[in-house]
């Protein structure tokens, strides 16, 4: 199992970063010592994280994507791996759903 001292200077991509769960991961990763790429769709929170985090000393990279679109891959890769940041660490937490009741909502089996 990984110790919290894993974490220290290695580089996380926290998807969904702008709120919620995201957000509290993000910080958490920032606690023990990681560099983080805070990814979704709201730039202004985004940017408001990544200067609370800054000032606290930790090294941030903000890339506003909207995961839902098919040219985001491209766009998170060209971030970090096509910037040379080596990521280590995935907090894949964006997701997407949609409302319907449960009983006549369609079934993705087959």
């Amino acid at each position: 199992m990984a110790s919290t001292e894993d974490f220290k200077g290695r580089w996380a991509l926290v998807t969904g970063a702008s709120s919620g769960i995201g957000a509290a991961l993000a910080r958490e990763l920032a606690s023990h010592g990681a560099k983080l790429i805070l990814t979704a769709r709201r730039r202004d929170r985004l940017e408001a994280l990544a200067q609370e985090l800054a000032a606290k000393g930790t090294e941030v990279r903000v890339v506003v994507a909207d995961l839902n679109d098919p040219a985001a891959p491209q766009q998170l890769y060209g971030a970090t791996a096509g910037a040379g940041l080596a990521v280590e660490i995935l907090v894949n937490n964006a997701g997407l759903g949609s409302m319907a009741r449960f009983a006549p909502a369609p079934s993705s089996r087959k």
